[in-house]
């Protein structure tokens, strides 16, 4: 059986500051603005299909996301103690 972060029973239980969960909620409230924006009741109403966004805009709309994601996972990590290579106290 393969070692999991909290051992061989399974995960453990890891806490996120109040800061960390107002990031994550953020990102939550992000993703479902972004689809209305990208799948709304005008756009189905004027048969459009398509929708036009550059290259850039895209990248950096995913690569803020990604970043956001980022800066929470490394304050889990660090506000339980998890180092990149060993999840025990450093």
């Amino acid at each position: 059986m393969q070692d999991m972060h909290g051992g061989r029973c399974g995960p453990q239980l890891y806490l996120l500051s109040e800061d960390g969960y107002e990031v994550l909620k953020h990102l939550q409230d992000m993703l479902p603005l972004m689809a209305l924006i990208t799948y709304n009741e005008e756009h189905l109403a004027n048969d459009d299909d398509m929708m036009t966004i550059g290259r850039a805009e895209l990248y950096f709309i995913f690569q803020a996301i990604n970043t956001q994601i980022d800066d929470v996972l490394d304050r889990l990590g660090n506000e339980n103690w998890l180092g990149a290579q060993s999840h025990t106290r450093q």
